[in-house]
């Protein structure tokens, strides 16, 4: 069996303190020398490119993209998407502030080969090194990702994924959450989304209960979003799902989901307000996110 051609790609904005150790972890992985690693530094203020062209100096896979002022993730989706069309048969994406496990993007990459499916994701695991009630919250959110994924459909995860990119569509510009719009891009084409919950990506999650309804707003936002344009909906937000999920949590994972839920609550009314007004693409970052992993 021949080799596929690899392309990487990382969207960054104002990571300097997390690109790093993710282009290190991506360059320990064993990808194929003819490989290309995509990095979009967009609108950055901090030494983000400056880190991307020392590791480029040291490896000629890499190649910095640059956009001056920054435009929003699916702009510098679209850049890697076009490139990645052209010069490999699978794009792994992986967001600048997590970081792959060791293997795993060969794993996903095995997995697509002998798969039928567009894309295939890993499953992401918060950093255990961060206590606090917003954080425990957090984690329990994402083991109901993970046990709707088993269970029940799998939703496409962009921390860590590989795609093929004979499925690359381009993102509209004004989509707020572009993982949701993949998905639905590669379904419509008739292939299925595949998970790979061996496959480990490490993230930071919200630490302060500010953070995190602010993270979860823009989520519910961006899926309301595609529902009202598209009618597609992600396996996460049926409450059939929900409820199927945490029937299979821990008895110590319950008192989170409960307070998840009601957070998740004033999330969606503030969603729904914000989804009346959303006039940009752009998001803030959400700081408590950004400290370095």
């Amino acid at each position: 069996m021949s080799i596929p051609r690899i392309a990487v790609g990382i969207c960054a904005y104002n990571e300097e303190n997390n690109i790093g150790r993710v282009l290190h972890r991506v360059l320990e992985q064993d990808l194929p020398e003819n490989s290309k690693i995509l990095v979009v530094c967009s609108g950055c203020t901090d030494r983000t490119p400056q880190i991307v062209e020392e590791f480029q100096k040291k490896d000629s896979r890499i190649e910095l993209l640059t956009e001056s002022v920054r435009t929003g993730k699916a702009n510098a989706l679209n850049k890697i998407f076009k490139i990645a069309k052209k010069s490999a048969e699978m794009l792994v994406l992986v967001n600048a502030d997590a970081l792959p496990n060791h293997g795993s993007i060969e794993r996903l990459i095995s997995k697509l080969t002998n798969d039928k499916a567009g894309a295939v994701f890993a499953q992401p695991v918060p950093f255990e090194n961060v206590q606090g009630f917003s954080y425990r919250i957090a984690c329990v959110i994402w083991r109901l990702h993970h046990l709707i994924s088993l269970l029940q459909r799998p939703k496409l995860s962009g921390e860590l994924c590989v795609i093929r990119t004979s499925c690359l569509q381009e993102i509209p510009e004004n989509v707020a959450t572009d993982e949701p719009y993949i998905e639905l891009s590669i379904r419509k084409q008739g292939y299925d989304i595949a998970y790979a919950p061996d496959a480990l990506v490490y993230i930071r999650c919200p630490t302060s209960v500010v953070d995190l309804l602010k993270h979860r707003e823009r989520i519910l936002a961006g899926h309301m979003q595609l529902q009202t344009s598209t009618g597609f909906r992600v396996s996460t937000s049926s409450l059939r799902n929900i409820m199927l999920a945490v029937s299979a949590l821990k008895p110590s994972e319950i008192i989170y989901a409960s307070l998840g839920g009601f957070l998740e609550v004033i999330a969606y009314v503030h969603a729904k307000i914000a989804f009346g007004k959303l006039a940009s693409h752009v998001w803030e970052p959400i700081k408590s996110t950004k400290i370095s992993i």
